[in-house]
């Protein structure tokens, strides 16, 4: 495993500000995320090591971490070799250490810091696909990950895009740290019927004319039950009717909710009787 400076992969300083780091990871996300570059290898590999960088450079307590292991990579110019060997020169030792290999200069390293080092194992990601219902009502998905089954759950109110970060179910540090993470993307597929803006849901209603002009409570199918709408008398066509409460759930609480919009559209009758005609010409002429 190569050794990476995450300041040179989000191309910033290391005096750079939180702000800073942040605007770069932004741009740099949105240049390399999977959809923007569909079937790109290189741009998927880029995108992990952007969100790797990111979360370790954001993180005050991992960045003062990694800066200590920026610190030992330059001491490690002064090791000197002999007979294909690298000795170890630090303040914290007192005599000289050899080792075999490089790979063993940074297992030292790493036994000498807690578990969860910057070289942990690589993050894995997946997808999810789930339906408007699912999010309305929160779901579970099993996926294999491995050699293991995971059983994610999928929260009320999970917005498109959501990632789900399980801790530690990526793959085996090969120097002695943490296991990778494992990301979860979860899509949520079109609706025939609803949109979705943020926690509100829009929809149309088609009601027969007659209905708009005298008034009256039409029957609507929400995603999870009816719902009886009251339509006052000569209710125009394109207006929207508002139903508080009745949109999808707040994912950090689902005692609340958004609401449910409904665009009123008029449906012409198809055909008409003589005396519906008689009807209409009387009430015309008033």
């Amino acid at each position: 495993m190569k050794f990476k400076n995450y300041y040179k992969i989000l191309s910033v300083k290391k005096k750079a500000s939180e702000d800073e780091i942040k605007k770069a990871y932004r741009l740099l996300a949105k240049k390399w995320h999977p959809d923007v570059n569909p079937d790109n290898a290189k741009a998927e590999e880029m995108f992990k090591e952007i969100a790797e960088a990111y979360d370790i450079l954001s993180d005050s307590d991992k960045r003062k971490k990694f800066d200590n292991f920026l610190f030992s990579e330059n001491k490690k110019q002064q090791y000197t070799s002999h007979s294909n060997q690298y000795t170890s020169y630090s303040n914290r030792y007192k005599s000289r250490t050899t080792y075999e290999s490089e790979s063993d200069i940074f297992k030292d390293i790493f036994k000498k810091r807690t578990k969860h080092s910057y070289f942990k194992g690589d993050d894995l990601r997946g997808k999810i696909t789930i339906d408007l219902e699912e999010a309305y009502n929160g779901s579970t998905r099993i996926i294999n990950n491995g050699d293991q089954k995971l059983r994610i759950k999928i929260k009320a109110g999970i917005k498109n895009e959501h990632i789900i970060k399980i801790r530690e179910k990526g793959t085996a540090s090969k120097f002695g740290g943490q296991k990778g993470d494992l990301y979860i993307r979860v899509v949520i597929k079109e609706h025939s019927s609803f949109k979705r803006k943020g926690n509100d849901l829009h929809a149309s209603l088609n009601i027969p004319i007659f209905n708009a002009i005298t008034g009256d409570k039409i029957n609507f199918k929400s995603l999870t039950k009816n719902i009886s709408v009251n339509i006052p008398p000569l209710f125009k066509s394109g207006q929207k009717i508002r139903l508080k409460g009745e949109g999808m759930p707040t994912y950090e609480n689902s005692d609340l909710y958004g609401d449910l919009y409904l665009t009123i559209n008029h449906i012409m009758p198809t055909n008409l009787s003589e005396k519906d005609i008689r009807l209409l010409n009387e009430l015309k002429k008033k």
